[in-house]
């Protein structure tokens, strides 16, 4: 499939761009968070010269016609731009580099316009004839989709000044009360004393045991902000489908026993709780996701489609190592790049990301394990190297009875804050209601 028409292109554009770059050396260092390379010009010998500019620039040689013309021809390219009178032209027409970082902009913007024109004609070509299985046919297509947004990433530098007058007006805001936080609240008061609530761009990791409840407090928080906050949440549930995950919730919010539900044997008054939580819950955003291995990437494109629809409060994802991935690299480098990608994209959504973590057995079978002490440590994290340069904030659970019977800490659960850059690293102490997969914050149960 071809395309008839001239691709979108601005040759004057990219002429003044040429010529502001040969006047003025500096334009480049303005230029550069544009990531311009020699195949964003239409035009084939302006992007040759383009490509000269930039090797003087590389090698920090003086940049003006003359060096222009003598890179030129010693890289034997004089000719192919249509000799040295078009070198002076493009500098004689053009006085003033005013508007350089406009025409880099620009030159970007049609390049990155072409760049989808052609992507989106390649695939429709393939689609006709595609003989292969149809859902890798779709990765391949949000791969490819996904590359051009990735090239055209902007880098952001930031005048100290300028930070400090948004810093200021924070803190000049009186919209927030003395002690409330600044961030999206847990729903547990214990817990946001040590994360001061979820903010943009934040990534959580949770990590437990298989039974300690990691998935229910992830739960717990993603509804608490929800309901509160009326922010649109998306979890991802790996590993339970969603009606039963939904299930859970439910029997969560009307505070009846999950045990009674699944066997029906609910009493009326069972009904009457579940029928007001499920008026509440039908108001709130929240969107759960049940697919099996999805991809970084598919989990980039649901979040981008629902940020741009509706905005976006909190994503979940459980768990981490049930994420599809590249299967031809090893175990730690596939973490490594999903955490990478999932700090990425917390920042690019301003949006914080929950993500859960099993443990390895060392914190029920090392040495201080031995010794009595099977409270977990960061290190317990499977591959937990780049888990742990990655994240913001590390939430370890140990429930005490989980492994005690007779424990003086029956119901209690601790949520050990080993990784905090928030604010300070300790131990929250919740509620474990285990009839309704539920933590709760103490003060309150003890009060029921």
């Amino acid at each position: 499939m071809k395309l008839d028409k001239t691709y979108p292109n601005d040759y004057q554009i990219e002429k003044s761009l040429i010529a502001s770059l040969i006047l003025n050396r500096g334009i480049f260092d303005e230029i550069m968070d544009l990531k311009i390379t020699p195949e964003d010009f239409y035009d084939r010998r302006i992007g040759i010269i383009y490509k000269s500019i930039f090797e003087l620039y590389k090698s920090n040689m003086p940049i003006d016609y003359i060096t222009v013309n003598s890179k030129l021809t010693a890289t034997n390219q004089i000719e192919a731009i249509g000799g040295g009178i078009y070198l002076t032209t493009l500098v004689d027409e053009h006085v003033t580099t005013v508007n350089a970082y406009g025409y880099a902009v620009a030159v970007k913007e049609f390049s990155t316009l072409r760049n989808i024109i052609t992507t989106s004609l390649k695939i429709a070509n393939d689609g006709f004839q595609l003989v292969g299985p149809i859902p890798d046919f779709v990765r391949d297509v949000e791969t490819a989709y996904f590359r051009i947004t990735t090239q055209n990433k902007i880098n952001k530098l930031f005048y100290i000044n300028t930070l400090l007058k948004e810093n200021l007006r924070e803190l000049e805001n009186s919209d927030r009360k003395i002690g409330e936080i600044d961030g999206l609240s847990t729903g547990f008061a214990e817990l946001d004393k040590y994360l001061l609530g979820l903010r943009a761009g934040q990534l959580i990791i949770i990590g437990a045991r298989p039974g300690m409840g990691k998935s229910a407090l992830a739960l717990n928080i993603a509804y608490n902000i929800c309901h509160k906050h009326k922010l649109p949440v998306i979890f991802f549930s790996l590993e339970m489908a969603a009606t039963e995950l939904s299930m859970r919730m439910l029997t969560t919010v009307a505070k009846v026993d999950g045990k009674r539900i699944r066997s029906k044997n609910y009493q009326e008054y069972d009904l009457r709780k579940i029928s007001i939580a499920i008026k509440e819950m039908g108001s709130i955003p929240f969107y759960i996701d049940e697919s099996s291995a999805v991809t970084l990437m598919e989990i980039t494109s649901i979040c981008r489609k629902k940020k741009s629809e509706e905005g976006l409060g909190l994503i979940v994802i459980d768990y981490l190592g049930l994420m599809g991935t590249n299967k031809s690299i090893p175990r730690e480098q596939q973490i490594a790049e999903i955490t990478r990608g999932l700090k990425s994209l917390a920042k690019d959504l301003e949006c914080p990301i929950i993500a859960l973590s099993q443990l390895n057995r060392e914190s029920e079978s090392g040495t201080a394990a031995k010794a009595g002490n099977k409270r977990p440590v960061s290190s317990n994290l499977r591959e937990s190297g780049a888990i742990e340069a990655d994240a913001d904030a590390i939430l370890l659970i140990y429930r005490d009875d989980y492994y005690n019977k007779d424990s003086k800490q029956a119901g209690i659960a601790e949520v050990i804050v080993t990784k905090n850059r928030a604010g300070e690293q300790g131990t929250a102490l919740l509620s474990w209601v285990g009839s309704y997969t539920s933590f709760e914050n103490l003060s309150s149960q003890n009060k029921n």
